[in-house]
């Protein structure tokens, strides 16, 4: 049975929070004379396929939107001219469909190829119609925030996200309707390279060499996601059905990228450097004004918090995380560690400390070295110099810092 995907309802439930932005874009009617102007010009740059003379087409369509439960819907197919590039889309306007097909693909594929494709690209329909339209609602709002110029790349990411996960879920249409993976994936690389055969088992065996020698491979285009990914991923349904969900979101999603946040990642990184902060920042002593001034330009609101402790929790996110992310929390306590020379040598010290607690002494050494330009003995100097100062100050009952996990402490 064909559902929508958890990012699907993610997002959709996001936006559907903010009641102003969604009432606007569903409120939006598409008019007839907008429907009128769109056919108008599929007509002047594309040869629309008759019914009856093109009856091969038509009876797939038939077929396809019997599986899907679409059979109310009407549905026009057109070839594009002036172009040579494959590629295949629909419009749905006023419930209408309206399949475009670029490229030589109606001579390219077969049978059961071009079906899978027709019900790939209805399965679009499918999905805009599931939940009362509101994932087509959802989907207007994130391209159009992703599509303005002045948007935050976390919206990018979120609409390439998105509409990858259309096309996973479209792909399962078609699979759906042909009842195998083989012309799923056939269709998918014909139309990709212009092959007239390929082996699907073949591509299927490529896609799954990809992932196992290849850590932290996902997809990184916002219209169509790498081919080898949607291969593997309907491989996956269809031998695990639902129960390979988990595996498909790490697949495409792979670990956390500094330079590409979705919006819940981006929120979710934010309350974990909040987190990360209280904790660098538990110490009384590290309390100055200049290190409470650099707090606030990280977090307007920050506060500092007495009980916090870090768990294994804490610490597993940390060493689950993506090297830009390790670096990222290096180079805050390496603020921190230099913004208020009036503290002298301690907070370097408490830093060592701290990073080797949390399990990224490494990261941070490697980010002292290359920013103070320090060679390894002078590094090794420097962190026993800087430890010695924390240490006395907490053997002389200044301070009594207490981290769970900290022997030391």
């Amino acid at each position: 049975m064909l559902q929508a995907l958890p990012y699907h309802l993610k997002v959709r439930d996001h936006f559907a929070q903010q009641t102003k932005t969604w009432n606007f874009f569903a409120s939006v009617n598409t008019k007839e004379e907008q429907l009128a102007q769109y056919k108008t010009e599929l007509l002047k740059n594309t040869y629309k396929f008759d019914v009856n003379a093109d009856a091969a087409i038509y009876e797939k369509v038939e077929k396809a939107k019997e599986k899907l439960g679409l059979e109310q819907l009407p549905v026009t197919v057109y070839q594009a001219q002036y172009t040579d590039e494959m590629n295949a889309s629909i419009v749905f306007l006023n419930n209408e469909a309206h399949i475009v097909f670029s490229g030589r693909i109606t001579q390219l594929l077969d049978d059961n190829e071009l079906l899978a494709i027709l019900a790939h690209e209805l399965t679009h329909v499918k999905l805009y119609s599931t939940l009362q339209g509101e994932l087509e609602i959802a989907e207007r709002i994130i391209m159009a925030i992703a599509g303005n110029y002045h948007s935050e790349p976390a919206y990018y990411e979120t609409a390439r996200l998105y509409r990858l996960y259309t096309e996973i879920y479209c792909d399962r249409g078609a699979y759906t309707v042909v009842g195998d993976t083989s012309p799923v994936i056939t269709s998918l690389v014909k139309i990709a390279t212009g092959l007239d055969k390929v082996s699907a088992g073949s591509y299927a065996k490529q896609a799954e060499e990809i992932f196992s020698t290849a850590s932290g491979v996902k997809a990184a285009t916002i219209s169509h996601p790498e081919n080898f990914i949607r291969a593997r991923a309907i491989q996956l349904w269809h031998e695990k059905k639902e129960d390979a969900e988990a595996e498909i979101i790490k697949m495409i999603e792979g670990s956390t990228d500094l330079d590409q946040l979705d919006v819940f990642k981006q929120n979710e990184l934010l309350l974990f450097t909040r987190t990360f902060m209280q904790l660098l920042l538990k110490p009384n002593w590290f309390r100055s004004a200049l290190v409470g001034s650099l707090a606030k330009q990280y977090f307007a609101d920050f506060s500092y918090d007495e009980e916090i402790t870090p768990d294994e929790q804490f610490v597993e996110i940390i060493n689950g995380s993506h090297t830009s992310i390790k670096d990222y929390l290096g180079y805050i306590m390496l603020d921190f560690a230099l913004v208020d020379g009036a503290l002298e040598q301690i907070p370097f010290g408490w830093a060592f400390q701290f990073a080797e607690t949390i399990q990224l002494k490494d990261v941070f050494e490697a980010i002292v070295k290359k920013e103070l330009q320090l060679s390894d003995k002078k590094l090794q100097q420097h962190k026993q110099k800087t430890m010695a100062a924390w240490y006395k100050l907490k053997e002389g009952g200044k301070e009594q810092v207490v981290l769970e996990g900290d022997a030391s402490a």
